[in-house]
């Protein structure tokens, strides 16, 4: 089994978190959650920065719920009040995206939503196991300038961040929206005419639109993607930068595959994958979710997905050494860079879209003000720019080791 390794592991935070994650998923390994923390050796401060980091606090919350008297007093108000706002936060976005979806319907818009708010109301129903920050939804492209009006009669404004439309329309395949509600609140909707930003002579999942069916949404009749394009945008989301291993990522991944085992397209996803060219996004995306759980993979699709002997075991092996995120941001950006070579069919993509990487990404990576003129000219320079920051961390983190 690829997730011996997990089982080895000797640190009872990394741990608890690993069966937290099979007994929630699973429904097993309940009673190794009560022995080690019975053991009493935890070391909570990480614990409580991992599911933080990987986006399970509401996961983690019911894992525990039945320990609560085992807990630190301040970590069990911690994951209980957490727990309850996210429940607060999901109602707003489902009835928000509801407010968005009708009143596109009425124009004969189609939006489909992507991962959260799909995610809730297919594989989590009746489960408040997952955390939303956003609403995420796909339209046609032809249709996007339709959706903005509509966006806009409902009192959405347009977040270019300092930049012009132009470049999320080049560069990205999304445009951000908000809308400030009673309460402090702010809604935040990513409105996506793609799941992934265009490349030359390909065009990704063309039969999309075709295979989107009905879901019943409280009561209502929504459309959503099929079981396999879902699983493919969740892939896909990996190549973003952020928690290429996050756990919420796997978890929706691995309750998707499990509910739909018994018929989910297998042909399409491998077809699909071999035509544009990303069969390195799904292995690794099933890789992680092999590792992290016991979820069936029939033997056909490792040999049919067409990834070399070497990277399949570097893929294995990073995965399974760096599942658990480290804290420190500059660790987090050299285990993205080091993923994003292995996410891609060929050495010349990753290098390519490096050379070429959007100006929001640019930022992020380096820890950067993401639209200010500073950063604009870090930008322009980045061809200088990218290679003194990789020696200067070298060096600098060189001398820190040293030092220690």
């Amino acid at each position: 089994m690829l997730n011996d390794n997990l089982n080895k592991m000797n640190n009872p935070a990394d741990s608890l978190v690993l069966y937290i994650l099979r007994n929630t998923i699973e429904e097993k390994d309940g009673f190794k959650i009560k022995d080690i923390i019975a053991g009493g050796i935890i070391d909570w401060a990480r614990f409580k920065d991992l599911i933080i980091c990987h986006e399970i606090v509401v996961i983690a919350y019911l894992g525990l719920k039945p320990y609560f008297s085992l807990l630190p007093l301040k970590l069990a108000e911690f994951l209980r009040d957490r727990y309850y706002a996210n429940i607060v936060r999901c109602q707003r976005l489902q009835q928000a995206f509801l407010g968005i979806t009708e009143a596109s319907n009425r124009l004969g818009i189609s939006v489909v939503p992507i991962k959260g708010v799909a995610l809730l109301e297919d594989i989590y129903k009746g489960r408040n196991l997952r955390q939303m920050a956003d609403i995420d939804i796909l339209v046609k492209e032809n249709d996007f300038s339709k959706l903005e009006g509509v966006l806009y009669g409902l009192g959405y404004k347009k977040e270019l961040g300092g930049l012009k439309e132009g470049y999320w329309k080049k560069s990205q395949c999304h445009i951000s929206f908000l809308k400030k509600e009673s309460g402090n609140i702010t809604l935040f909707i990513d409105a996506h005419w793609a799941l992934d930003f265009k490349r030359k002579n390909r065009v990704l999942l063309p039969k999309l639109w075709d295979r989107v069916r009905k879901l019943d949404f409280q009561g209502r009749n929504i459309e959503v993607l099929s079981p396999e394009d879902t699983f493919i945008s969740l892939a896909m989301h990996n190549r973003r930068f952020g928690r290429v291993l996050g756990f919420k990522n796997i978890c929706d991944s691995a309750l998707l595959l499990d509910k739909y085992a018994s018929c989910f397209d297998w042909s399409y996803v491998l077809e699909e994958s071999r035509k544009s060219k990303f069969c390195s996004t799904v292995f690794f995306a099933l890789c992680c979710v092999k590792i992290l759980f016991s979820a069936h993979i029939p033997d056909f699709v490792w040999k049919e997905l067409k990834v070399g002997r070497w990277k399949r075991l570097i893929t294995t092996r990073f995965i399974e050494r760096n599942i658990y995120y480290p804290v420190d941001f500059t660790q987090d950006k050299d285990i993205y860079l080091k993923a994003h070579f292995l996410l891609y069919d060929s050495i010349l993509e990753p290098i390519t879209y490096i050379l070429n990487i959007p100006q929001e990404q640019f930022a992020k990576f380096y820890n950067l003000v993401q639209y200010s003129r500073i950063t604009g000219f870090f930008y322009r320079c980045r061809f200088l720019y990218i290679p003194f920051k990789a020696i200067f961390f070298k060096n600098k983190n060189g001398a820190l080791r040293h030092s220690k």
